[in-house]
């Protein structure tokens, strides 16, 4: 005869089943473990890597080690947490996470908080663009018009109208609903910042070792190395960047569900190995920035380099064609995001004016079966209008004039920000904190709510309150610091 403790064993093992979405077995589950780990680190290394430097010069290079140590980590509980809620709703993406946790009011915030987010993005995109290619076409005009004469200052209004250019060439893809043929993308940018990594640490190795070169002749002191700021605006000015640099919680549940072989220590082995090997690399990247500008570090590290520097060129270039063919990448979740929220909106208004009727409906929707019924039902509901009305004239227009709206905005504020790290920061202290953390937590501890408190309860909660005191305090101070350098 069992035990009553034996019987409560097989009793909590029932209640943790799974839903694999797709199936364990399915023939859609073709990635395997290192091409999961690959594909998820070359989501994580983008554009944000090229103001890590800044951070260090910011808070100090061994502080800053430690926080972006502190943001891998937190990374990797993070996605864990959000591959651990998908196993037990049948969840295939992240909105339907919130969903099953929180219901369609908790799916249209996070349609709102992303569509800001990916805004964010597509501005941080042009800044970056604007100083990658502005200063490598204003030195080649310079060197074709005038080759032996020294360089003009390049105008402040070349860089936008570069932008326009750029935004003007890549439209036809801005414009797009698929953009299947731009998907390795992002393997382009990790190269890039590889490239971009080795080349700067040349330019690092040779600024410390012929210092008289870069300093001036007559001196061999090196600058100063900052090892610790003790300035609270500093430390957390630059905490919300290293945040922001793993930030892919967006993908993770996509590279759960196409891992063979889906066992919980797969799908944490690849999440260790991708964000541990995205901190290497990040560390590696910022300490070789660091070293050849000290505290002259910009936003967008490539400022403090020559633009007609060879060396540096080929991942200038590469780190380029990334961002330009990135931004319809960013666009298109960013647009349909847009337009998500006013469905979700007349859905919720339509349910909320008629709830006698739906009172009956919605109180079966109770587990994580009867969830994942209802959003599969939903989705398949709005492929089939997408469907029905994708040439319709009025569909059109709405799509022309919401892309027009997007860019033209991301285009505004990112010819008004004074740099790229700003944004970074300012994304990361508010969005970032939400996105990476704080939604994950909270949609862990209410779907596990029966668990009580275990040791993984225990440190969501713990994640979830560090997180919530790191946003209000990193989006204070960044307001504060943006607000005093707008009164100078």
């Amino acid at each position: 005869m069992p035990t009553y403790h034996e019987e409560w064993v097989e009793y909590t093992r029932h209640t943790s089943l799974e839903l694999l979405v797709p199936p364990h077995d399915s023939n859609l589950r073709r990635t395997s473990l290192g091409v999961a780990t690959f594909n998820l680190v070359a989501t994580i290394v983008g554009g944000g890597v090229l103001s890590l430097p800044l951070a260090f010069a910011r808070a100090g290079i061994v502080l800053t080690s430690f926080m972006l140590l502190v943001a891998a980590v937190i990374t990797e509980f993070s996605l864990y947490l959000l591959c651990s809620c998908a196993r037990r709703t049948g969840s295939t993406s992240y909105m339907e996470i919130a969903r099953c946790a929180f219901g369609e009011v908790a799916e249209l915030g996070m349609s709102v908080l992303l569509w800001l987010f990916l805004c964010g993005v597509l501005v941080a995109y042009f800044v970056l663009m604007m100083g990658i290619y502005a200063p490598l076409l204003w030195s080649l005009w310079q060197n074709l018009k005038n080759p032996e004469e020294e360089d003009e200052e390049m105008p402040i209004d070349f860089g936008p109208t570069v932008l326009i250019c750029i935004l003007l060439l890549v439209s036809p893809f801005l414009l797009k609903k698929n953009l299947y043929s731009l998907r390795h993308i992002c393997y382009v940018g990790f190269m890039s910042v590889c490239i971009i990594a080795i080349s700067i640490s040349v330019r690092a190795y040779q600024r410390n070792v012929f210092v008289h070169e870069y300093i001036g002749a007559g001196t061999t002191k090196a600058p100063r190395i900052k090892y610790a700021s003790m300035d609270w605006s500093d430390i957390l000015f630059s905490f919300p960047i290293c945040v922001l640099a793993f930030l892919c919680s967006f993908n993770i549940v996509e590279v759960h569900g196409a891992l063979t072989n889906p066992t919980r220590n797969r799908i944490r082995g690849v999440i260790h190995n991708a964000v541990f090997a995205s901190f290497f690399l990040f560390l590696f990247f910022s300490l070789a920035g660091y070293f050849f500008a000290y505290d002259d570090c910009k936003g967008n590290i490539f400022l403090n380099f020559d633009p007609s520097d060879p060396l540096i060129t080929v991942g200038r270039l590469g780190m380029g064609v990334t961002l330009t063919f990135g931004t319809p990448v960013v666009l298109l979740p960013c647009r349909e995001a847009f337009l998500s929220i006013c469905s979700q909106t007349e859905e919720i208004i339509k349910k909320r004016n008629n709830s006698i009727k739906t009172l009956e409906e919605t109180s079966l929707i109770q587990d994580g079966n009867q969830c994942r019924n209802d959003l599969i039902q939903n989705y398949s509901s709005l492929v089939t209008h997408v469907d029905s009305s994708a040439e319709n004239m009025q569909s059109r227009c709405v799509h022309v004039f919401t892309t027009l709206m997007i860019v033209t905005s991301a285009y505004y504020l990112a010819v008004s920000v004074p740099n790229v790290a700003i944004v970074w920061s300012v994304l990361g202290s508010t969005m970032g904190m939400l996105i990476g953390f704080v939604v994950p937590c909270a949609c862990y501890l209410k779907i596990r709510r029966d668990k009580g408190m275990r040791l993984i309860n225990i440190g969501a909660w713990a994640l979830l309150c560090f997180s919530m005191v790191l946003t209000l305090a990193c989006t204070y101070i960044t307001i504060q610091e943006n607000f005093e350098q707008n009164n100078l």
